[in-house]
């Protein structure tokens, strides 16, 4: 490309001094011309060093104070100017230097294409469960896996450097985190009070918009969860707060509970990781796949975030 399209990245921060450093370092580290990288943090509140770490890096300051990062992304959509947008969390690093570079390609090269986005990487030094966390594209744990679709069940065409794919409703993958263009994507937030990434990608497939790019080998590092307990206490809160709750405004679910088809699948997945072995099994056969003793934590994931959702569904139903 001659031209290159100038990309406003949103990052939503709380106090995040021990990340953002390298989070905008991956950015402006990048093989793209530097008057067309414009990097806005959304500060709610942080009373460490986090804006003075992101004013060192040149980066737009939009104060805030919302309490929500979904709800903090709006205010730097809103302050964005670049013909195409995306948002990253503190917690993320790009790791390929071109990454902007192979993200814009399939934008440029197929109008039809809505977004692009890429896949989660461990690195060297990981621990086991961060690894094992990075077998999966998308960073999904077993129930993440089995109540949502598959990336790979969505792709309908191979080209040079990316996929193209098809999503349909009730089909989708959960790719939220996108580079789009930027009218495009504030035609559909012009009304929102919160970004919802998962909820973005129904709306655009609801408006005959269903042509996504992934591009594996840009790739991403995400700090999610470096221990099975943060792990639990992400999933407790999204698992009831965001995915399962019945909130009829939610666009993206991952259960209808007025489908006897989706309870009973849930039911299975219950006995299936309650029953432990068939778990193992998986573990072991991850292990050797990837050649990586982490697998192993299969079981344990499966059982412990399964438990924690039916505890927390009951207590919340007494409640």
């Amino acid at each position: 490309m001659k031209i290159w399209p100038k990309i406003s990245v949103v990052i939503p921060v709380h106090n995040e001094e021990e990340n953002i450093g390298n989070c905008l370092r991956s950015v402006f580290k990048q093989d793209y011309p530097p008057n067309k990288l414009e990097i806005i943090i959304v500060d709610d509140g942080s009373t460490d060093q986090t804006v003075e770490i992101a004013k060192k890096w040149g980066a737009i300051i939009v104060s805030t104070n919302v309490g929500h990062a979904e709800y903090a992304k709006i205010p730097g959509f809103k302050k964005a100017t670049g013909d195409m947008v995306m948002y990253m969390d503190a917690d993320i690093e790009l790791i390929s230097r071109t990454w902007f570079r192979q993200m814009v390609l399939p934008l440029a090269e197929n109008k039809e294409i809505v977004g692009s986005f890429t896949r989660y990487y461990s690195r060297n030094g990981d621990n086991a469960f961060r690894r094992y966390m990075c077998f999966d594209p998308l960073q999904r744990d077993g129930l993440f896996q089995f109540l949502t679709p598959h990336l790979e069940e969505s792709i309908v065409k191979k080209e040079k450097e990316y996929f193209v794919c098809e999503y349909k409703l009730g089909k989708i993958p959960p790719t939220g985190l996108c580079l789009y263009r930027r009218k495009e994507l504030m035609s559909l937030l012009k009304n929102k009070k919160a970004f919802m990434e998962l909820d973005l990608l129904v709306m655009f497939v609801k408006n005959n918009r269903n042509l996504f790019a992934y591009v594996p080998e840009a790739g991403l590092y995400h700090l999610y969860a470096g221990s099975l307990k943060e792990l639990l206490q992400k999933r407790k809160h999204n698992l009831i707060n965001v995915y399962f709750l019945h909130v009829h405004d939610k666009l993206y679910t991952w259960i209808d509970w007025d489908n006897p088809f989706h309870l009973l699948k849930l039911g299975l997945w219950i006995v299936y990781a309650n029953l432990f072995f068939p778990s193992l099994f998986t573990g072991i056969y991850k292990s050797f796949k990837y050649w990586d003793w982490a697998g192993l934590y299969e079981p344990i994931v499966n059982l412990l975030v399964t438990d924690l959702l039916v505890i927390s569904l009951l207590l919340s139903h007494d409640k």
